[in-house]
């Protein structure tokens, strides 16, 4: 449970470095974003309305969520 908690302060930060950066991307980018940004969003809602006690549903969005915003991320950091 507590490992919930750390990977989600690792993907709000994620999300937090993702925002400044986009400012600087394509267009493309920023596109993807906007469609991350409310799961992003929607889950904050979920991990505070549950605290430690995540689902499997809500563990499973973190891992997808966080696999697609570092997936961004590093897409960004190449160009």
């Amino acid at each position: 449970m507590i490992e919930t908690n750390k990977e989600w302060d690792d993907l709000k930060r994620l999300g937090d470095e993702l925002e400044l950066k986009i400012r600087l991307a394509s267009m493309e980018a920023r596109d993807r974003w906007q469609a991350l940004r409310p799961r992003l969003t929607a889950l904050e809602d979920t991990v505070k309305r549950t605290g430690t006690r995540t689902s499997k549903l809500v563990t499973d969005e973190l891992s997808s969520l966080g696999n697609a915003l570092r997936q961004l991320r590093d897409e960004i950091a190449r160009r």
